[in-house]
């Protein structure tokens, strides 16, 4: 779908398919993003072309049953580990990100944090200043 609308770009996780053919597919001028839970996982996506890592799940998370726990270590191991941004996913929310600071992750991607809030331009503005002091 991805090539046949001409998206900037898709991300796939360990049970899609393989990075490296996903990005002979895309061609290099598209964006490839990877999970990743392991930084075996994440140096192997790198390898194959990934642009970027989405990691986790780094807290707790109603958004997807089946996502692995990602510890502070393991993250932390894995944004030394590879060249590319490692965004960090999984229950994050504007009180919890100040637990990733020191990570090494350069962004936050989140659901709730934003889309189960009431006031969500409110809920946005916070959590963009809680990213910003947390990745820094």
């Amino acid at each position: 779908m991805a090539l046949e609308t001409d998206a900037d770009g898709i991300h796939v996780g360990q049970h899609d398919m393989e990075a490296g053919n996903v990005r002979k597919l895309l061609g290099e001028d598209k964006i490839l993003g990877v999970s990743a839970q392991t930084v075996e996982q994440a140096v192997r996506a790198e390898q194959r072309g990934a642009d970027y890592l989405g990691v986790g799940a780094v807290f707790p998370t109603g958004s997807k049953d089946d996502a692995d726990d990602v510890s502070f270590e393991t993250l932390r191991a894995i944004c030394d580990a590879v060249s590319i941004p490692v965004v960090a996913i999984g229950g994050i929310t504007k009180d919890n990100i100040k637990e990733l600071k020191g990570s090494g992750i350069c962004g936050a991607a989140v659901i709730s944090a934003i889309f189960a809030q009431k006031d969500i331009r409110g809920a946005t503005e916070e959590l963009k200043k809680a990213v910003a002091a947390a990745v820094k």
